[in-house]
């Protein structure tokens, strides 16, 4: 009987191993590797370089002389598309000497004509009220489009490109008081995703 007994042990143990085998199974082990993860890009170029300077120069201005039109050319040299476009307008006195009477930056603005201002084939003159300026004066000038919101206009595709076309006039009813009298105008423009 022991001997039976141990011989049933003997193979119970035998079974027991060659089982632990039979639970093996099979793997295979693949990888993928380079993976980049890199943001786009938004570059808003003025003339193909970052800002453009001197767009419009006019200086010894008389009543009725014109500036421009003078076109910039807005293009999105990124990889992203841009969704808007914003502008904006600001200005700082600049009087040349002599200067009989000062007037402010404001008054100076205010009569000069906005003649042309188109952002592709769009005049933006329509969106800037005579209201913005504080001479409420007939016509779209300068300090109107300081005080417009000229944002949320139709970005840029990428890449792509819209023209940007301005041009001023010193309003014919500029009288003798505005002698000497400037501004230096910066046009800033934002494109946004």
């Amino acid at each position: 009987m022991k001997r039976i007994l141990g011989l049933t042990i003997a193979v119970l143990l035998l079974i027991g191993m060659a089982g632990i085998g039979t639970w093996a199974y099979f793997s295979d082990v693949e990888t993928s590797t380079g993976n980049v993860f890199a943001a786009g890009t938004l570059d808003l170029k003025t003339d193909d370089v970052d800002g453009v300077t001197q767009t419009l120069l006019a200086t010894n201005m008389q009543p009725g002389d014109t500036v421009g039109p003078e076109t910039i050319i807005l293009k999105n040299s990124g990889s992203i598309q841009g969704t808007t476009l914003d502008l904006t307008f600001t200005y700082i006195e600049s009087d040349s000497s002599p200067n009989p009477v000062n007037r402010s930056a404001n008054d100076t603005a205010a009569i000069i004509e906005v003649t042309t201002l188109y952002y592709g084939t769009v005049d933006l003159r329509d969106s800037v009220s005579d209201n913005n300026s504080a001479g409420n004066n007939g016509y779209t000038d300068v300090e109107d489009l300081k005080n417009a919101d000229l944002s949320g206009l139709d970005g840029i595709d990428a890449p792509g490109s819209k023209d940007f076309t301005i041009a001023i006039k010193l309003n014919d009813n500029a009288d003798k008081n505005f002698q000497g009298d400037g501004i230096t105008l910066t046009m800033t423009f934002i494109l946004n995703q």
